[in-house]
């Protein structure tokens, strides 16, 4: 095959690399001081070997939605999505996706039965109250098909009980019942993500009775439910700036790409980042053609927050494999928008680059030596 084929594969890869990424800085706030690429990469080889071998594989431009699951799970024993309701179930180690626990995990790679009934029973818990949050004010819809899918695929059920979980019925009004053991920890994290679910499209008077109905067979206490109340809504207004400034900056980079990734990439991280109740307000611009003005608009971001906007924003500008000439051009507006958050944008640019390269380099050496065999 001509090197351009194989050149053609490798682009590919980067820009499974780039989304990748993409899905990380938009979801992992700890990714910019624990970087969690190398244990991303781990679990997805196939993945990368599939896009290196031009085979089908769900990407963020081409089938948004399972791709939105794939990662998910993939992330699920590293570090969940902050955007998905009932993370916080997952981080309490309520999924098999994380392998088998304590001694048993010197001896098989599989979780004992006792684990996959917790798993399970707590699982379905979860999805419940999910659904019946997100339900209690409107319809559901295919917006809220992709989180629950996405936490489903995130407990690393078998696929029979993942479709039960999945197509199970509706539970209507707050005809939850809360049965078997509840650790206090797990309790929280089902009440915390209930909250996120229902501030991320604006509380309602009906969600808030169904998570207050839960807290109380949960027995959770009053301080707590309105604890976990006030961080839903604290976490929706960070995640607003964060999407925003990321739309932003993104169309800044890509400004000579529209039509083209300068749209589909801003829309599609917008979807990813923007809380529902402030989607419109994002994505509207990118559908006008509006101008982008960058006027400082973002410094209430903490650095690791500015660091992963430029980080989606640099991953962004990478996707297509650009060449070292137009690399030039993008570094230039990059560090243009990064004057913008008063930021040099070094450390965003050299924690995506250098893990893009690494997987990049490696997944090809191993797949491809010698590259005249990569066929």
């Amino acid at each position: 095959m001509p090197n351009d084929g194989i050149s053609g594969r490798l682009s590919q890869l980067v820009a499974t690399l780039a989304e990748d990424t993409m899905f990380v800085l938009a979801g992992d706030e700890g990714a910019v001081s624990a970087p969690p690429f190398e244990g991303l990469a781990k679990r997805r080889d196939e993945a990368y070997r599939a896009a290196l071998h031009g085979q089908p594989h769900a990407t963020m431009l081409s089938a948004f939605d399972p791709w939105v699951i794939d990662l998910s799970r993939a992330m699920a024993p590293i570090a969940p999505p902050d955007w998905l309701p009932m993370g916080d179930v997952i981080r309490a180690r309520v999924t098999l996706e994380a392998g088998p626990r304590g001694l048993r995990s010197l001896f098989s790679d599989k979780p004992s039965d006792k684990e996959a009934q917790r798993v399970h029973r707590l699982g379905m818990l979860s999805v419940r109250l999910l659904r019946q949050v997100l339900s209690a004010a409107r319809p559901l819809d295919g917006h809220d098909a992709r989180m629950v899918g996405a936490f489903v695929a995130s407990l690393g059920l078998p696929q029979h009980e993942a479709l039960s979980l999945l197509n199970e019925p509706l539970i209507p009004g707050v005809q939850l019942d809360v049965f078997g053991d509840l650790e206090p920890k797990v309790a929280k994290a089902i009440l915390s993500g209930a909250w996120l679910a229902a501030a991320w499209d604006g509380l309602h008077p009906r969600e808030e009775e169904v998570i207050r109905a839960f807290a109380a067979k949960a027995g959770v206490a009053l301080d707590e439910v309105e604890e976990a109340r006030a961080a839903a809504l604290s976490r929706v207004e960070v995640k607003r700036l964060v999407g925003l400034a990321t739309i932003d900056y993104v169309r800044a980079v890509l400004s000579d790409r529209v039509p083209g990734i300068g749209q589909a990439l801003p829309a599609f991280l917008g979807t990813l980042l923007l809380p529902r109740r402030y989607r419109d307000e994002g994505l509207a611009p990118i559908g006008h053609l509006a101008p982008v003005m960058l006027a400082r608009r973002y410094l209430k971001l903490t650095h690791d927050e500015r660091t992963r906007v430029l980080g989606l924003t640099w991953a962004a500008a990478l996707h297509e494999d650009p060449s070292l000439g137009r690399q030039a051009l993008l570094r230039a507006r990059f560090e243009h928008v990064a004057e913008d958050l008063e930021s040099d944008g070094r450390e965003a640019r050299m924690l995506v680059s250098g893990w893009i390269s690494d997987v990049l380099a490696t997944t090809a050496r191993e797949l491809a030596l010698p590259a005249t065999e990569l066929k």
